[in-house]
Order: structure tokens, then sequence, then C-alpha cells
């Protein structure tokens, strides 16, 4: 029964990552646009964290004595970054393709931009301690 259940499982994720191929192949056939570039990650992911760092603030605020519109303008900055990202995919192609298409890329890129973020201010402190402690070059050598 358990290789069943996983065998279930994989046709599914397989089946549903197939789907997306062949929906982006139909999108750059007929209308010249591909949904899953980097340019469309970055602005998925800057709505994504807006968002997710908006709710946070909004709902950590009572608990921290704090105003509770810092959250909220986070909140509508990221809804007018998911607004852009439905603008510019409905320019591209037609409305149900656009619609269809941002919503993938919200659902697909969400795991990864909640996860890059946190990585991405790591290595952020990293190059700057390192780059902190270093000496000047001409010392070096003495």
């Amino acid at each position: 029964m358990g290789v069943l259940k996983l065998a279930l499982i994989i046709a599914v994720v397989v089946g549903v990552a197939k789907g997306i191929q062949l929906f982006n192949r139909h999108c750059r056939r007929r209308f010249g646009h591909s949904f899953f570039t980097t340019r469309g990650f970055w602005l998925a992911a800057i709505a994504i964290n807006l968002l997710w760092w908006g709710f946070y603030f909004w709902g950590t605020a009572f608990v921290h004595h704090t105003t509770t519109s810092d959250g909220i303008i986070l909140m509508v900055l990221g809804i007018v970054a998911i607004a852009w990202l439905l603008y510019e995919n409905i320019r591209e192609t037609d409305i149900v393709h656009g619609i269809g298409g941002s919503t993938l890329q919200l659902v697909l890129f969400l795991p990864l931009a909640l996860y890059s973020f946190p990585l991405l201010i790591m290595g952020m402190v990293f190059v700057l301690v390192a780059s902190y402690k270093a000496g000047p070059a001409l010392f070096i050598e003495r």
C-alpha cells in the first residue's frame, strides 16, 4: 500500500510539472512570452516577501506595542508589486493566460522566495564581516 501511495504522489508531481512546462511552452509559442524568467522570479519574490513581512509586522504589532501601519504599508507595497506582475503578464498575453501564469508564478516561487531572502541576508552579512576584518593590500607583504 505504501508503494502505491508513493507511486501516486510521484505521478501527481510529475504530471503537475509537465503541465506547467506545457503551459509555459504554449504561451511562448502563442504569445512569445515566457512566465518563468529571472525578472518574473524577482518581481514575484519582492511581492511575496513584502506581503510576508507585512503580515508579520502587522500581526506582531500588538505584542511589541507598535503601530500596525508599518505592516499595512508593506502589505500595500506587496499588493502593488503583485498588481504590476499581473499587468505585465496580461499585457504580454491575454487575461486568462496572464492571470493563470501570474498565479503559477506566485505559487511556485513562494518557497524559493521565502527561503532565499534569509540566505541572501546571511550572505551579505558574511561578506560584510569578511571584508571588514581584512587589512589593506599593501600591508600583506610586510
